[in-house]
């Protein structure tokens, strides 16, 4: 883009541009289009400005990601009384089906560009015991403590980062 004419105002530091040719690739809109401000500021200027104020700002960035798990897991029942006792063990495929990523702030929610160090599916092996309480012949109660680490869920880390998930899984079931 060349300007055949531009004025500024010193007290604003603002450049008004009058006029303006456009030159180059007419694919790519121009960066500065006529009659738009654009701001100025000295390296200065902006260092004691705005770098001070981002050193003191509470900042966080977050992510959020979700997956479909398909577990396939094997139980062995060590007890089979009225309160049963199984161990379970077994692997999931972890396929990838929500992303977000956004930086915070002083409160202003910025949502960030989509992130490749996360695999589209990965794998977790998968451990736990499970509890059964018989409360009649056709009805009983399950608690299931589980631990599942996760296995190739992201790419080009910095340092040995390998997340797990602890849960606790409850139901019921009917004989019929």
């Amino acid at each position: 883009m060349v300007f055949r004419s531009v004025s500024a105002n010193a007290s604003t530091k603002t450049l008004h541009t009058l006029s303006s040719n456009v030159s180059g690739n007419m694919a790519e809109p121009p960066a500065i289009s006529a009659g738009e401000d654009v701001s100025i500021m000295s390296a200065t200027a902006f260092k004691s400005r705005n770098i001070l104020a981002l050193e003191t700002a509470n900042t966080s960035i977050n992510q959020s990601f979700g997956f479909i798990e398909v577990p396939l897991e094997l139980q062995y029942a060590i007890s089979t009384k009225r309160l049963g006792v199984n161990v379970i063990g077994g692997f999931s495929s972890l396929f990838l089906n929500n992303y977000e990523s956004f930086s915070v702030v002083e409160g202003e929610r910025t949502r960030l560009q989509e992130n490749d160090n996360i695999n589209n599916t990965s794998y977790s092996a998968n451990f736990g015991l499970g509890l059964n309480y018989k409360v009649s012949k056709k009805i009983n109660l399950n608690l299931e403590p589980m631990f599942k680490y996760q296995i190739n869920t992201f790419k080009n880390t910095s340092g040995d980062f390998q997340p797990f998930f602890i849960g606790v899984y409850t139901g019921f079931g009917i004989k019929f």
